[in-house]
């Protein structure tokens, strides 16, 4: 034990995977029981700072984009976010000194000061022990990991106590997006992560590199080939054998297309060759389950369902029934689910005014989305600023449909912050250019819980950067908006976003509402070339004139190859018919049978034919460009002037 004062500290990342999650995380808002990794200290750890003199210890730290609030607990039970302005009082601060408790940006900063672990912690820094800082965040999927720092001074724990030492020495694996099942010949994601001696996460000073082996009925198993992203899994691209979690990171995400069978049939995944550190010889078992359309298995995600609740407020409560395809479950006779809580004080009901309590949820006639309510409801001697409780949906009997389920994690919000102060933006941090993402807007309080507004609420929106995409009310991205109102009495609306950055990269949203602090979250933007596409051209009549030929992606940008692709093109007249097309720019040497091969070289963006356009003044045209090497093709009109 020890007074807040400066001494050694080690960091530890507790880690303990509950996950029954969504197809992709980067498409779905709130997957099933999935927790992100923990915060990481970026900063001088708090224990190696002299508080003693200064009063005062500054915790800097990344996480996950998706992660809104940072939360600090002392004893993992009291927990409460930083004021945004520190109480300097009796420190060298100067005035003016902020707290980032957002890590939206993917960073945080804290002061926690003597005064506010006083007032807000109830901690005396000058007779208090202190061997303990917890952290963790809040993002739309529930609490992250917990990042543990603990004193590791001898005679105060010296690597014995709650965390052991800060060397990594085990390299671990777990399945989820869901955890525990898959679909067959569906992409799923693996969760690979260090842990200490105490199984706590832990960082190692170099690369380290691994393979993934998957057994069957205790067979010696095959090494398996994946991806180190969504995107290429999907696509096919970019596949390897040999994984890497980089030198200071605790994790890595490998993403898995898994095998068409055995259907129902249990397989086996463990760790291979790490070129250092020791392979956890526990294997991640994966139910593989039929991604046929006809199979009666389905699997339960959260939709748009808040996780931190407000006191004696009413939350919609709705789930999600998938198919193992992605595809969503419209069943004619939905199933109905049994609804129960480990806090007694969580009331379940049917209606929008959580007047009519319920115990079972049904889901509608071909609808893929079980909707209830929910209100924490306090018994009036509650002493807690938060609590923690778990909620299990489970078929009921005589269900047709067979529901893979797992505990959902909740929390409910006591203090007495009533006040909506600022605005979160959750959804896809990790985008492509030309596809329509669903986001959700939503007003908050100062510890991070959705609260309805008062008064209609008008949300500005729009991109730090210039020139990135577009937002749109419907989800169809056919109505442009830059702005958009959470109605009185909600706490969230919903927003798309259709990006479309000439250059990919990494950028951020500016979401803003009079007198509330902005969300200003991260955002990755891809560029993948999916289709051919005619570059716009001289349609003046009288010349041989070009015809050229791109690969562009969904937002009609055009991108080099990185091998040479070859596709072919007819163009028809009207009046006419098959016009004649020639392989040089002086339209001398004509290309036999109407249809021109045309190649883009590598490292180019175009290729290019041409076409004698002499005496064509008036005539109309049409131009078709063929699919071909898994671009899709695409056809052009016009008029020859």
């Amino acid at each position: 034990m020890m007074h807040v004062t400066g001494k050694k500290l080690s960091i530890f990342l507790f880690t303990c995977f509950l996950v029954v999650g969504c197809k992709d995380p980067e498409l779905e808002m709130s997957p099933l029981g999935k927790k992100l990794p923990a915060p990481t200290l970026k900063g001088t750890n708090p224990f190696e700072q002299d508080f003693d003199s200064q009063n005062y210890a500054r915790i800097q730290g990344s996480c996950d984009t998706r992660v809104s609030t940072v939360f600090i607990s002392f004893d993992k039970n009291i927990w409460h976010q930083a004021p945004a302005t520190p109480d300097i009082t009796g420190t060298s601060l100067p005035s003016g000194q902020t707290n980032d408790v957002n890590c939206s940006d993917g960073t945080f900063d804290i002061y926690l000061t003597k005064n506010d672990l006083l007032h807000l912690w109830g901690i005396n820094s000058g007779s208090d022990d202190v061997d303990a800082i917890y952290i963790k965040g809040l993002s739309a999927i529930g609490d992250t990991e917990m990042l543990s720092l603990l004193d590791m001074t001898p005679g105060n724990g010296g690597g014995n106590g709650d965390g052991g030492s800060a060397v990594a020495t085990t390299i671990n694996l777990e399945k989820n997006w869901p955890r525990g099942y898959a679909g067959a010949n569906q992409c799923g994601s693996f969760f690979v992560y260090l842990s200490n001696s105490s199984g706590h996460q832990a960082t190692h000073t170099s690369d380290i590199t691994f393979g993934i082996k998957q057994s069957l009925s205790g067979n010696n198993g095959t090494a398996i080939s994946a991806h180190s992203n969504w995107v290429d899994c999907h696509s096919g691209a970019n596949t390897t054998d040999t994984f890497k979690i980089p030198a200071g990171a605790n994790y890595a995400e490998v993403i898995y297309r898994f095998p068409s069978s055995p259907v129902d049939g249990l397989l086996s995944f463990s760790l291979v060759s790490p070129s250092a550190l020791t392979a956890s010889p526990v294997a991640a078992n994966v139910i593989l389950r039929s991604s046929e359309d006809t199979s009666l298995q389905r699997w339960l995600s959260l939709d748009q369902t808040v996780l931190q609740l407000y006191k004696n407020v009413c939350y919609p409560f709705r789930l999600r029934s998938q198919m193992y395809n992605n595809n969503p479950a419209d069943d004619q006779f939905g199933g109905t689910l049994s609804v129960t809580a480990t806090d007694a004080r969580l009331k379940f009901y049917s209606n929008e005014s959580c007047t009519t309590r319920a115990t079972e949820l049904t889901f509608a006639s071909y609808d893929p989305v079980l909707k209830g309510y929910m209100k924490f409801v306090p018994s009036g001697t509650d002493t807690e600023s938060f609590v923690t409780f778990q909620v299990t949906a489970t078929g009921a009997t005589g269900n047709t449909y067979s529901y893979d389920t797992q505990p959902l994690e909740f929390r409910a919000d006591l203090s007495d912050k009533n006040i909506v102060t600022k605005l979160d933006f959750q959804g896809p941090r990790d985008v492509v250019n030309g596809e329509c993402h669903l986001y959700q807007v939503a007003a908050m309080n100062a510890n991070g819980t959705l609260l309805p507004v008062s008064a209609n609420l008008t949300v500005n929106l729009d991109t730090a950067e210039d020139n990135l995409g577009q937002f749109f009310s419907d989800e169809g991205c056919g109505t442009p908006t830059s702005s958009i109102s959470i109605n009185k009495g909600k706490s969230s609306t919903l927003v798309y976003f259709n990006p479309a950055a000439t250059t990919a990269g990494t950028y951020h949203f500016n979401i803003t509402a009079a007198g509330l602090t902005p969300a200003t979250p991260l955002v990755v933007i891809h560029s993948i070339a999916r289709q051919f596409k005619i570059v716009p051209m001289d349609l003046t009549s009288g010349s041989c004139k070009a015809i050229s030929v791109g690969v562009v992606d969904g937002a009609g940008i055009l991108k080099p190859v990185s091998s040479a692709v070859s596709t072919t093109l007819q163009i028809y007249l009207t009046p006419g018919g098959s016009a004649q097309l020639y392989a040089d720019a002086n339209c001398s040497t004509a290309i036999a049978g109407g249809t021109a091969p045309v190649t883009i070289p590598q490292g180019g963006s175009i290729g290019t034919v041409y076409m004698n356009t002499t005496g064509l003044a008036g005539t109309a045209f049409t131009i078709y460009v063929n699919s071909s090497s898994g671009y899709y093709g695409s056809d052009f009109n016009g008029v020859f002037n």
